[in-house]
Protein backbone atom coordinates (compact mmCIF):
# COMPACT_ATOMS: atom_id res chain seq x y z
CA UNK A 1 0.00 0.00 0.00
CA UNK A 2 1.13 3.66 -0.35
CA UNK A 3 0.73 6.34 1.61
CA UNK A 4 -0.43 10.14 0.63
CA UNK A 5 -1.35 13.36 1.72
CA UNK A 6 -4.61 15.39 1.23
CA UNK A 7 -5.31 18.99 1.86
CA UNK A 8 -7.50 21.73 0.84
CA UNK A 9 -7.49 25.36 -0.25
CA UNK A 10 -10.74 25.84 1.63
CA UNK A 11 -11.24 27.93 4.87
CA UNK A 12 -8.81 30.23 6.02
CA UNK A 13 -6.52 30.65 8.71
CA UNK A 14 -6.43 33.48 11.12
CA UNK A 15 -3.14 35.58 12.43
CA UNK A 16 -2.91 36.24 16.03
CA UNK A 17 -3.39 39.81 14.73
CA UNK A 18 -6.64 38.71 13.67
CA UNK A 19 -6.34 39.24 10.20
CA UNK A 20 -7.61 36.19 8.12
CA UNK A 21 -4.66 34.41 5.98
CA UNK A 22 -5.57 32.43 2.95
CA UNK A 23 -3.32 29.09 2.56
CA UNK A 24 -3.93 25.33 2.56
CA UNK A 25 -5.03 23.13 5.35
CA UNK A 26 -3.79 19.76 6.17
CA UNK A 27 -6.85 17.13 6.32
CA UNK A 28 -4.11 14.05 7.05
CA UNK A 29 -2.49 10.85 5.64
CA UNK A 30 -3.97 7.76 4.77
CA UNK A 31 -2.54 4.45 2.75
CA UNK A 32 -4.65 3.05 0.30
CA UNK A 33 -3.93 0.95 -2.95
CA UNK A 34 -4.68 3.98 -5.15
CA UNK A 35 -5.44 7.84 -4.08
CA UNK A 36 -9.40 7.02 -4.06
CA UNK A 37 -8.73 4.01 -1.97
CA UNK A 38 -6.62 6.20 0.04
CA UNK A 39 -9.34 9.12 0.34
CA UNK A 40 -12.29 6.34 1.62
CA UNK A 41 -9.67 5.43 4.55
CA UNK A 42 -8.80 8.92 5.37
CA UNK A 43 -12.77 9.63 6.04
CA UNK A 44 -13.29 6.49 8.05
CA UNK A 45 -10.69 7.34 10.41
CA UNK A 46 -11.44 11.05 9.85
CA UNK A 47 -15.18 11.58 10.26
CA UNK A 48 -14.71 15.63 11.47
CA UNK A 49 -13.64 16.46 7.53
CA UNK A 50 -16.97 16.23 6.43
CA UNK A 51 -18.66 17.20 10.07
CA UNK A 52 -16.64 20.43 9.40
CA UNK A 53 -17.53 21.28 5.99
CA UNK A 54 -14.56 20.48 3.65
CA UNK A 55 -15.15 18.83 0.43
CA UNK A 56 -12.85 15.72 0.54
CA UNK A 57 -13.60 15.47 -2.96
CA UNK A 58 -12.12 18.58 -4.03
CA UNK A 59 -9.10 18.12 -1.88
CA UNK A 60 -5.58 17.58 -3.33
CA UNK A 61 -4.27 14.45 -3.21
CA UNK A 62 0.05 13.59 -3.54
CA UNK A 63 1.55 10.21 -3.16
CA UNK A 64 4.18 10.30 -0.50
CA UNK A 65 7.35 8.86 -1.00
CA UNK A 66 7.46 5.22 -1.67
CA UNK A 67 10.03 2.70 0.80
CA UNK A 68 9.57 -0.17 -1.76
CA UNK A 69 12.86 -0.90 -2.65
CA UNK A 70 14.16 2.25 -1.51
CA UNK A 71 17.75 0.52 -0.82
CA UNK A 72 17.80 0.07 -4.95
CA UNK A 73 16.65 3.60 -5.32
CA UNK A 74 19.00 5.20 -3.38
CA UNK A 75 21.99 3.12 -4.38
CA UNK A 76 20.71 3.57 -8.33
CA UNK A 77 20.78 7.55 -7.74
CA UNK A 78 24.11 7.87 -5.69
CA UNK A 79 25.59 5.68 -8.55
CA UNK A 80 24.86 8.59 -10.79
CA UNK A 81 27.17 10.61 -8.82
CA UNK A 82 30.65 11.76 -9.81
CA UNK A 83 32.98 11.17 -6.90
CA UNK A 84 32.86 14.56 -5.62
CA UNK A 85 29.07 15.13 -5.62
CA UNK A 86 29.34 11.76 -3.52
CA UNK A 87 31.05 13.04 -0.86
CA UNK A 88 29.41 16.13 -0.37
CA UNK A 89 26.34 13.93 -0.43
CA UNK A 90 27.66 11.63 2.10
CA UNK A 91 28.49 14.77 4.33
CA UNK A 92 25.40 16.65 4.17
CA UNK A 93 24.14 12.89 5.22
CA UNK A 94 26.07 12.95 8.74
CA UNK A 95 24.80 17.09 9.18
CA UNK A 96 20.96 15.45 8.97
CA UNK A 97 22.16 12.55 11.58
CA UNK A 98 22.52 15.54 13.47
CA UNK A 99 19.78 17.23 13.32
CA UNK A 100 17.51 14.18 14.32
Amino acid sequence: MTEYIFYTTEGFTQAPDGEDIENCHLLGRAFGNDKHDALQNLLKENPWIEQRGFNPYEAICKELASTVNAEAKLYFLTNLLDERQFEEYKNWLKTQECLN
